[in-house]
């Protein structure tokens, strides 16, 4: 079946997506699915095999590996995202995604290529992406604190972006893929238009990365209860610590 369909199937919950993998990331795990701003589909490969090995599986994983030739790179996880149309608070938080996985104490090689590929054309009044120029340059985690109260309540983190910051913009029209690091700091406003803004991601690290992560029990699924602040580098303790 066409992407498009099955991403829908999900969308509407015809395909079954258990507990906290399918939750809205602009808000907490307890908020009803009526009021999602932000729906957020975890590993959809994984409860819907039939999407493996399809196209878009196919060329990004061949551009990871132009971008990567020396190494397998080999992919970590998928996940769909809906802005529904009007949702003014379905705004994703500035963040980097390091800051969302094992830390490199335990995963030396962090590179990675996430591919987002854009299901709806977007611009910045259906919040598009917002990147920070330059700001994965160093390959420095900044302080992270969870949206909520605690990272059992909201799988959300948030880092603070300086007004003299620079912000960039990037819009992609329908079925144009974007393409960062897992270093960049990235966020988007939220969805001011009536229509939705759809994206399905996946990302590809290097085999041994993702090797790693499945031993320390990582499989990027919200539904798997971790001691969160076991993976804080002691760059972020501080701000993270109660």
């Amino acid at each position: 079946a066409p992407i498009e369909a099955i991403y829908n199937r999900f969308m509407s919950r015809e395909i079954d997506v258990p507990a906290k993998d399918f939750c809205d990331m602009s808000k907490g795990f307890d908020t009803a699915f009526e009021d999602f701003s932000i729906v957020n589909c975890m590993l959809p490969r994984v409860y819907y095999p039939s999407l493996q090995g399809n196209i878009y599986e196919v060329l990004s994983a061949s551009v990871a590996k132009q971008l990567f030739p020396e190494t397998r790179m080999v992919l970590d996880y998928d996940q769909l995202l809906n802005k529904r149309p009007g949702k003014t608070d379905a705004i994703f938080a500035w963040h980097q995604d390091m800051a969302y996985w094992p830390p490199p104490s335990m995963t030396p090689d962090t590179r990675t290529v996430t591919f987002s590929l854009a299901l709806d054309t977007t611009t910045p009044e259906n919040g598009c992406l917002l990147f920070v120029p330059g700001s994965g340059v160093r390959k420095e985690l900044r302080p992270h604190v969870p949206l909520k109260n605690s990272r059992a309540e909201s799988h959300t983190i948030a880092i603070e972006v300086g007004d003299e910051e620079e912000k960039v913009h990037v819009t992609a029209k329908r079925g144009d893929v974007t393409i960062h690091d897992e270093w960049v700091v990235h966020g988007s406003q939220g969805n001011r238009t009536q229509g939705n803004r759809r994206t399905y991601v996946v990302a590809f690290r290097t085999e041994d990365t993702v090797l790693r992560e499945r031993k320390l029990g990582f499989t990027h699924s919200h539904n798997t209860e971790f001691n969160w602040d076991n993976w804080i580098d002691s760059s972020q303790s501080k701000s993270t610590s109660p």
